[in-house]
């Protein structure tokens, strides 16, 4: 089978983002497995040389269009077309090699142009619906509006449609009264590898709590920062390290902030240094300090299953997560992690609290976390129920 997926930037070791591990992952295991994956990429490394890696070039199209259209071009506009740029780079490839299925996420209504202008059926797997993921008025922009209104409309002509959460799928549906043919729950796979190191209790620091993710709203960043000033009240002697790129955390009033001058209006001078803030990381050292580091944490306004979550469970780390919409699929409150409410500091501060004072049980929660990814989440496991799925795709289609 030639399969082909969508990526929006390649390789994982320089676009730290969830969908570029998920194609990642999926490209190794589908290839494992005999079979030839095209991967098709809005920005690629100059070092990539994969030649199954395509990277689709939209600022020559960009530029011809605002030539033609003069001031009537629109970012949006751009971003809207751009569907049609993919699909002519996924047809020159198509007529040389013929793809089988496309594989390609929500984002834009792309997956609509995709599928009419290439006649290859185009499976929609869930990453992040803007309807559901798009944060404060972002969906009420005119950006985040017609995001909104072209995901819908291409949903509703996909071959099929696929999600690593059930509810997100669920709300999906609902949101955009859909009736697809075929919708079916894939989880994210995962596979670190033997050498990515595993939390024991002996060696971490148990006064050091661990925030991976981007320094702004959906990610909860500031739910985080508040949460361990809260901490730091009672207990002076723990440290923050705070690891993510600061695109800049929107504020009620509309503007926008970021890491340093957010931190120094939060804590008093002389409590700042037990906040450390890293910056963006190469994943192998995101994974050392996960295992030194006596919980991680995941304060995310919404998620549809991350690898933030994944990977530190991967690792056996005791989780701290929030139980915004899909994690509570992922995560079992006193089992294999613990639960705090979204967007609520002092629960964070209590249920981070409550895994600093029980090691024993954090160890315990944080090997059960361990064997449920391994169990759940193989990726030779996800990669063959996807190969099922795509067989159902591809002879619905020819029916």
């Amino acid at each position: 089978m030639h399969i082909a997926l969508w990526s929006p930037g390649w390789p994982v070791e320089k676009y730290q983002n969830g969908i570029v591990t998920y194609v990642h992952s999926m490209k190794q295991e589908l290839e494992g497995l005999g079979h030839r994956v095209s991967v098709f990429t809005a920005r690629k490394d100059a070092a990539v040389t994969d030649p199954h890696v395509h990277l689709v070039r939209h600022g020559a199209w960009g530029r011809f269009a605002r030539r033609v259209a003069g001031p009537m071009f629109s970012v949006e506009r751009g971003i809207a077309d751009f569907g049609r740029v993919a699909a002519a780079a996924m047809l020159a490839v198509h007529r040389r090699e013929p793809i089988d299925i496309i594989e390609m996420e929500e984002s834009f209504g792309w997956a609509a142009d995709v599928g009419r202008l290439t006649s290859i059926p185009v499976l929609v797997k869930l990453h992040g619906p803007a309807f559901l993921s798009l944060v404060e008025n972002e969906a009420s922009t005119p950006v985040g509006a017609g995001r909104v209104d072209r995901e819908g409309r291409a949903l509703a002509v996909a071959a099929a449609i696929a999600s690593p959460s059930a509810l997100t799928l669920a709300q999906t549906v609902d949101r955009y009264r859909l009736t697809p043919r075929i919708t079916q729950r894939i989880v994210n796979p995962l596979d670190m590898g033997a050498q990515a190191p595993i939390w024991r209790l002996d060696g971490c620091d148990p006064n050091t709590i661990l925030f991976v993710g981007r320094f702004d709203r959906r990610k909860g960043a500031d739910v985080m920062l508040q949460a361990f000033e809260i901490l730091l009240r009672q207990r002076p002697q723990l440290k923050l390290i705070f690891v993510g790129p600061d695109p800049g955390l929107l504020l009620p009033d509309g503007s926008r902030t970021h890491f340093e001058p957010y931190l120094s209006t939060l804590l008093p001078a002389g409590l700042r240094s037990r906040v450390e803030y890293r910056g963006r990381m190469a994943n192998q050292d995101i994974a050392r300090l996960r295992v030194e580091a006596m919980t991680t944490v995941l304060a995310s306004r919404w998620e549809n299953q991350g690898y933030a979550a994944l990977e530190a469970m991967f690792q056996g780390c005791p989780l701290v997560c929030t139980d915004a919409d899909a994690c509570q699929e992922i995560v079992s409150h006193g089992v294999n992690g613990r639960l705090a409410r979204s967007e609520n500091p002092a629960s964070f501060a209590a249920e981070i609290a409550a895994m600093l004072d029980d090691p024993v049980h954090a160890s315990q929660m944080g090997a059960a976390a361990r064997k449920y990814v391994l169990e759940h989440h193989a990726a030779r496991k996800v990669a063959n129920e996807a190969l099922d799925l795509y067989r159902r795709v591809i002879a619905n289609a020819r029916a």
